[in-house]
């Protein structure tokens, strides 16, 4: 061998190759980098999978969080409602209170009677006793008298008539048509004779058991409010009824199955007067409640009854008068 083949097998080979390589190389690096570069500007984006790719459709409205404030400032979230109605001024109460006085006083009751109404909803609760009281002195005051008044009916008594029929005929109970009229005998009413009473009157009324209340309404308007006994322990049932028969000097049977108890032995617990109360709507058919009076008014006022509503017997008479058989009645919590 010769020395320059010596030399040449240990000198490093040379890559006449390798430039033209690392050319290409280059040349396609920046071909690339060209292309992405302008296929952000141009290519289309690639479809979404067709599991949350939707059909076409406009493009969303943009977020109510990026629009622009409104000029005014909105209601906070948490404000609580106002009333509908804003209370009275303590000079305006008075002077609708006075107004009222001398409408009473004028013998214009059912002109006072109204202008009381007018504004109990508005008045402070402090001052809604005293317009109860006196809403309820008028009420009765126009109900049991001959005035002509919103809701009368001045009627001539025919040849046939009784007062039976008439009060069937026009729904109002014999002893109110009675009582507003001064007669001291039902059969005593002659032909020719004019009546003036409530064309079915539209009574109603709520009894809050928390409150031992039985507040009556005339046209859903406040009529008078009376206090009352509910069932001890939250016993009386709430819900809605109606008034289905009216008893005066009521027998009692007692829960226990023992014998009547007639009127007016010391242990017939009714008083004077019983208004039986039938359950309607989806209020469930529970038996043997009612309203009724009691010989101990101690025990009004508070949760003290098996559950009916016990009154004082003055106003359970009221109430006997008043009512026709078929006043709807509501108990609350």
């Amino acid at each position: 061998m010769q020395i320059h083949d010596i030399n040449d097998y240990y000198r490093p080979k040379r890559f006449p190759w390798l430039p033209a390589a690392l050319l290409a190389l280059v040349v396609v690096g920046g071909a690339l980098h060209l292309r992405s570069r302008l296929g952000e500007k141009t290519a289309p984006e690639a479809p979404a999978t067709e599991a949350e790719a939707p059909a076409e459709v406009a493009p969303p409205e943009p977020a109510p969080a990026a629009s622009p404030a409104p000029a005014a400032t909105p209601a906070p979230a948490a404000e609580p409602a106002r009333p509908t109605t804003a209370p009275l001024a303590k000079s305006d109460l008075e002077a609708a209170l006075a107004k009222a006085r001398q409408l009473e006083a004028a013998g214009q009751v059912e002109a006072a009677r109204d202008q009381l109404l007018a504004v109990i909803d508005r008045a402070p609760e402090t001052a809604r006793p005293a317009i109860e009281e006196s809403l309820g002195r008028l009420g009765i005051a126009l109900v049991v008298s001959p005035r002509p008044a919103k809701g009368k009916v001045l009627y001539t008594v025919k040849s046939g008539d009784s007062l039976s029929k008439i009060a069937a005929k026009f729904n109002c109970p014999a002893l109110l048509i009675m009582k507003a009229n001064g007669l001291q005998d039902a059969a005593k009413i002659r032909v020719g004779h004019t009546l003036m009473f409530h064309d079915r009157p539209a009574f109603s009324l709520v009894v809050s058991k928390s409150r031992n209340t039985l507040t009556l309404l005339l046209d859903g308007k406040f009529f008078k409010k009376y206090v009352v006994g509910t069932g001890a322990q939250a016993r009386t049932p709430a819900g809605t009824f109606k008034i289905v028969d009216k008893i005066a000097d009521p027998p009692w049977w007692p829960s226990d199955g023992s014998a009547v108890v007639p009127y007016g032995d010391p242990k017939n617990i009714l008083g004077t007067h019983w208004l039986a109360l039938e359950a309607t709507g989806e209020t469930p058919r529970v038996r043997g409640y009612g309203i009724h009076g009691t010989w101990d008014e101690s025990t009004v006022g508070r949760q003290s009854s098996a559950g009916c509503v016990r009154m004082r017997n003055a106003d359970v008479a009221e109430l006997f008068m008043l009512l026709p058989r078929g006043t709807p009645a509501t108990i609350v919590e």
